[in-house]
């Protein structure tokens, strides 16, 4: 009978730890998930502001502003050139980044028309050509 009971204890001790890891490692993360999202989406819905957010598009030429370490600029969506986001990202540039590159960021959206930036990723058009729409497609089911 008390061989009965420690195993009883062992499995609702066990239980409850498994319930109290499970429910830190969910509360962390939906903090820093960060969903893919067109730029059209997280401008025109305010409930995306303070959250963080994954967004994608095309560097727009002449939008680039360097202020020591941080560098502000515009991507825009490439079917729509009037959808546009500003970034704020401080931080090492990708070797290819510049005007009409494809770049991705991560960051927290602070306004509907600003991102500030964690992580930049810049791709290379013929060797990724089609991968934004593939992630994007992934990350929406």
């Amino acid at each position: 009978m008390a061989d009965s009971r420690s195993k009883t204890r062992l499995l609702a001790v066990t239980v409850v730890l498994l319930a109290v890891v499970g429910y830190m490692i969910y509360s962390s993360a939906g903090s820093t998930v960060a969903y893919f999202k067109d730029i059209n989406e997280v401008t025109a819905d305010s409930t995306y502001v303070g959250k963080t957010v994954k967004v994608g598009g095309l560097v727009l030429k002449d939008s680039v502003e360097k202020d020591g370490k941080t560098v502000t600029f515009k991507i825009y969506e490439k079917d729509r050139k009037n959808s546009q986001i500003t970034v704020v990202y401080s931080g090492q540039l990708p070797s290819q980044f510049g005007g009409d590159v494809e770049a991705i960021v991560d960051g927290k959206l602070v306004s509907q028309e600003r991102i500030e930036a964690d992580r930049l990723v810049t791709k290379c058009p013929s060797k990724y050509e089609g991968e934004m729409k593939e992630e994007k497609g992934k990350t929406d089911e």
